[in-house]
Parts: structure tokens; sequence; C-alpha cells
């Protein structure tokens, strides 16, 4: 008798604990999806700050850069939690001396690089920590992204002699194009995006341009490497601003009589 009065009760606990159990998840899950729903849709707005390198004719490695400063602003329009499309105008400035003895045609320059481009984001993580039907609706400290895209430059270089800089240099080399010009760029890469609240991240990424043209360095196929384009690269940190935006319901008080 005793036995069967604790299977019962056994029973009877586990009927009452399940719809429960069904219930939290059902309200968890409801939770997170308006959670999902309230990003689907945001813009971020994008600004960024950090340093350029170049790969050219008369410089393919690190040890001939003159770094520059990068600058960039945009928007991010986020699609899901985990797929967004950007847009960004970048500033950056280039710089390099040639310093290999088997291609002595001592030569530096200077380029001033606008770009305009539009790129898909892509977290390698979902936002919100945990998997399948147990996420949490705790989003993540750090998510790794990758991002890549299309755009073009609008560019202006000079080249000089020696190894000074462009404003302690006498004399400048001819152009060997008309100059500003523009070409396409593809730029891609990834980042790590770290939350400080709803509002605000900070991402520090790391991206390379590959564009069609030979002349960001002044120094073109006649006198250069005619199978090789010139490229960039880019690391910056940027600051990601998420508007919170508050619904604000405004209803007349009822008059005294």
């Amino acid at each position: 008798m005793n036995r069967n009065l604790c299977c019962l009760t056994l029973l009877l606990s586990i009927l009452m604990l399940f719809p429960l159990d069904t219930q939290a998840q059902y309200n968890y899950r409801s939770r997170r999806n308006n959670t999902s729903e309230r990003e689907t849709g945001s813009i971020v707005v994008l600004l960024g700050a950090g340093i350029a390198a170049v790969k050219s004719d008369i410089c393919g490695s690190w040890g001939c850069n003159e770094f520059g400063p990068a600058v960039s602003v945009g928007a991010l329009y986020k699609l899901t939690t985990n797929l967004g499309i950007s847009g960004t105008v970048d500033y950056v400035k280039l710089g390099a001396t040639e310093k290999d003895p088997r291609r002595p045609r001592n030569v530096s320059f200077e380029s001033e690089v606008i770009e305009v481009s539009g790129t898909v984001v892509l977290n390698l993580l979902d936002s919100y920590a945990g998997s399948g039907n147990y996420r949490s609706s705790r989003k993540r400290f750090v998510v790794p992204y990758v991002r890549a895209g299309v755009g073009a430059v609008y560019y202006t270089p000079t080249s000089f002699p020696g190894q000074s800089s462009l404003d302690d240099s006498q004399t400048t080399y001819d152009p060997e194009r008309k100059y500003p010009a523009v070409a396409a760029v593809i730029p891609f890469g990834g980042g790590l995006r770290f939350r400080i609240n709803n509002e605000f991240s900070i991402a520090p990424e790391l991206i390379y341009h590959i564009t069609t043209t030979d002349y960001l360095d002044n120094i073109g196929p006649r006198i250069g490497n005619p199978g090789n384009k010139d490229h960039y690269g880019v690391a910056i940190v940027k600051l990601q601003y998420t508007p919170v935006l508050k619904n604000k319901i405004f209803s007349k008080k009822p008059q005294g009589r």
C-alpha cells in the first residue's frame, strides 16, 4: 500500500511539473524572440580610427612602410541577430620608401585615399549565449565576425626622391597618370565585437583591401611590375553605437468633474 502511494505521489508530481516546465520554456522562447525582433532592423552607427599599410611596387613588407592614419564613419543595418549590411566612408593615408637594394629607384611616396564601400557582416557566433532551445537571453561579451564587400577608392599619390617625408622633399616626380583617380576595391577581413552595454560596443578589426589600380604609389606598369596591383591593409578600432528608441505613450488624463 505504501509503495502504491509513493508511486502515485511521484506520478502526480511529474504531471504537475511538466506543464510548468513547458510554460517556462515557452515564456523563455517568447522573451528571446521578442528581444531578437527588437534587434532585427535596428541601425548601428560606426566610428573608427587606426593605422594603414600599403603593398605596392616599391614596398611589399612591413619594413618599408610609413604607417599612416585611418578613420572610418558609417552605419550597419541588422537584418538578423547574426547578419547585417554595412556602408562606410574611410580615409587612409598611405606611404612607403623603397628599401630593396635590387631595385634602387630611391623613391618614396605618399597617397591620400578615400574609400566608399558596402559590406556584408556575418557573426560567427550567435549574439546570445547557449545553443538550441536552451539559448540564454543574455548577450555574449565577445562575438567574432567577418565582413566582405565591394566599393571604390578615390586617390591622389605623390612620389619623391630619397627617404624624407613629402613635407621635407624639395622635389617631386611627375605623375604617372592624371590624378585624382578612381578604382574599384574589395575589402574583406574580420574582427571581434566586445559588448559594453545595449547601446555601445568596441570592435577591433583587420581589413585587407584589394584594388584594381597599380598607381597608389605613382609607380605604374611603365616602371613597375605590370602584373601586380596595389593593395593596402587597415588595423582599426570601431566604436559601435546602437540608438535605443523608446516609445512613449501619451494619454489624456480624465478631467475632474
